[in-house]
């Protein structure tokens, strides 16, 4: 048995450090000696080594994720095998993804946040005309690329419709429970509608800085907890929890997106055309991780006629775009008249009362 660590070679190529470890594989940073190009190197846990359905799910994910070829996906350069391990070469993505950028920054705006989930939508819409389903869209596996996109990655729940019985049929069940669909939570079978929830999760994450079902004050909330929320409660108001509102046509997909039942949820083509209008309508541009969140000059607009709509509806709970500070109207001159007679009273009654007291 072989160690992967910084200097090793796989296959071609040389390790430089790790990225990151997951349930089914570890990701590494390498460089492809025979083309001098940076990759990502996943390659199959040690643990996972003698694991016959595990070496076959890991080589689903490769041939999954290699099938579709779209700017808006992660692409998938070679596939190997390295001291009975399975591994694949993957473009490298040095952005950070959208989980890490909301971190940084707190939520993002609105014209940010639906050229993001543009970007996402298109790239999923292509896996799912080629048969694969995700599986585990959240922000952390939206990656943001120095050449002004945003990449799907990480399909290492990823399944192909056409494979067959066997590999994570029904009655088991994965993914991440902030944004897993109900059918998913259910081990149904799936598809393409699960991941159009995830990403209504995921657009409601973008917007208002928390997972749905997973308020900021309760960080630890058990995964069951978390899974049955998902089942029996509500779709929350994305535009009640967003910290500066949101633009409703952008908070009425997050909750058709997110509909308990996978017939009531919108198909790709519609999630991508409110997207477009949105991002049209608002002037949305992708979020830069190292700036301060801005509004556009529409959401500006839009948002300023908040107080208006509150003043309609006074039993609403304002919020701190509705407050409107008033200041003092000027003085009238009859009270700078009051004010002087009764400043020249007060001083000539002392006046006098201090020439009688000698």
């Amino acid at each position: 048995m072989a160690d992967v660590r910084p200097g090793v070679k796989v296959g071609s190529y040389r390790i430089e450090e790790q990225l990151g470890v997951g349930a089914m594989g570890e990701v590494y940073r390498a460089v492809d000696e025979a083309l001098g190009r940076r990759v990502a190197l996943k390659i199959l846990a040690e643990a996972h080594r003698d694991s016959s359905e595990l070496h076959e799910r890991f080589l689903r994910e490769a041939r999954a994720v290699a099938a579709v070829e779209h700017p808006n996906v992660v692409n998938i350069f070679a596939v190997g095998e390295w001291d009975r391990r399975p591994y694949f070469a993957m473009e490298y993505l040095p952005g950070p993804d959208l989980g890490a950028v909301v971190r940084r920054r707190g939520p993002l705006v609105d014209a940010e946040t639906a050229a993001a989930l543009l970007h996402a939508a298109r790239g999923l819409r292509e896996a799912a005309a080629r048969g694969v389903i995700h599986r585990d869209v959240k922000p952390s596996n939206l990656v943001l690329t120095s050449r002004g996109e945003v990449k799907v990655t990480d399909f290492g729940l990823a399944k192909a419709t056409d494979i067959g019985p066997g590999l994570t049929q029904s009655g088991i069940v994965v993914g991440t429970p902030d944004y897993i669909a109900p059918e998913q939570a259910r081990g149904e079978p799936l598809d393409m509608r699960a991941d159009i929830y995830a990403l209504g999760c995921t657009l409601y994450h973008l917007v208002s800085g928390n997972p749905p079902y997973r308020r900021e004050d309760e960080p630890e909330t058990r995964y069951m907890e978390v899974v049955m929320r998902h089942l029996r409660d509500p779709v929350p108001d994305l535009e009640t929890a967003a910290p500066r509102g949101c633009d409703s046509e952008l908070a009425a997909l997050c909750t058709r997106m997110m509909a308990k039942q996978p017939a009531e949820r919108p198909g790709y083509d519609d999630v991508v055309d409110v997207l477009e209008a949105v991002v049209a309508r608002l002037q949305g541009r992708l979020p830069r991780p190292d700036a301060t969140p801005r509004s556009s000059p529409r959401e500006r607009a839009t948002r300023s006629e908040r107080p208006a709509r509150a003043r309609a509806n006074p039993s609403s709970p304002p919020d701190a775009s509705s407050i409107v500070v008033r200041l003092p109207r000027a003085i009238p001159g009859w009270l700078w008249t009051i004010t002087v007679m009764s400043a020249l009273v007060f001083l000539v009654g002392l006046v006098l009362k201090l020439s009688g007291s000698r």
